[in-house]
């Protein structure tokens, strides 16, 4: 789902902004071959995409549900504003800032962006030509929206937060990471009422042996 995002937003930023700010850097020729081919990825993309969403939200919304702890990480927005660095506030498998990424880019602003982009990619369904401007409306609106989103979620995912990268490319962290950063999971894991999942066939660059 990441990887036909990506190519989603790369190439809806070439179609909506491309004629503006590309056109006159790279001329009509490259310009008129590169919008064509962002306009083909973006049409044949994006149906994936639609599939790889629904797999994401059954896959993850268990752990995306609000429970009453998140109103403290929020309060204090994770510690991320304490200058020191060592303001840790505890949360579950996905804390609160994770869910409501979670519940806005993923099920929102993506489900708002496959319904309009199906009625973008079929015309033939008889759409009426008002149907068609505010969909095409609305998909560069939430569009825009997701892709802002989506760079801060990268940003944090990788030069952001220490450790997060790894946790994501491996998916598995070290007891010490898992205690600091989402210690009700820890101690949901430690006390046997989720799985541990099972140990990587060989080590992995800074993760414990002993999957959190």
């Amino acid at each position: 789902m990441g990887i036909t995002f990506v190519i989603l937003a790369i190439t809806g930023l070439i179609l909506t902004f491309g004629k503006s700010l590309l056109l006159p850097l790279i001329g009509y020729t490259l310009f008129s071959w590169l919008a064509t081919l962002a306009k083909n990825l973006h049409n044949f993309v994006g149906p994936i995409f639609s599939v790889a969403l629904v797999v994401f939200i059954a896959l993850f919304v268990k752990d995306n549900i609000p429970k009453g702890y998140d109103g403290q990480w929020l309060a204090k927005f994770g510690g991320m504003l304490d200058r020191t660095g060592k303001a840790h506030v505890p949360s579950g498998k996905f804390n609160a800032g994770e869910k409501a990424l979670f519940w806005i880019l993923v099920v929102a602003l993506s489900i708002t962006l496959v319904v309009t982009g199906y009625i973008l990619n079929f015309p033939n369904f008889d759409q009426t030509r008002t149907t068609m401007q505010n969909a095409n409306l609305i998909h560069m609106i939430a569009g825009l929206v997701g892709a802002a989103m989506a760079c801060f979620h990268i940003y944090l995912g990788t030069v952001g937060m220490k450790g997060a990268f790894e946790a994501m490319r491996y998916g598995y962290v070290d007891e010490t990471w898992a205690k600091e950063h989402h210690e009700y999971w820890y101690n949901d894991v430690m006390a046997g009422k989720v799985p541990r999942g099972s140990p990587p066939q060989a080590p992995i660059p800074g993760v414990a042996h002993r999957p959190a």
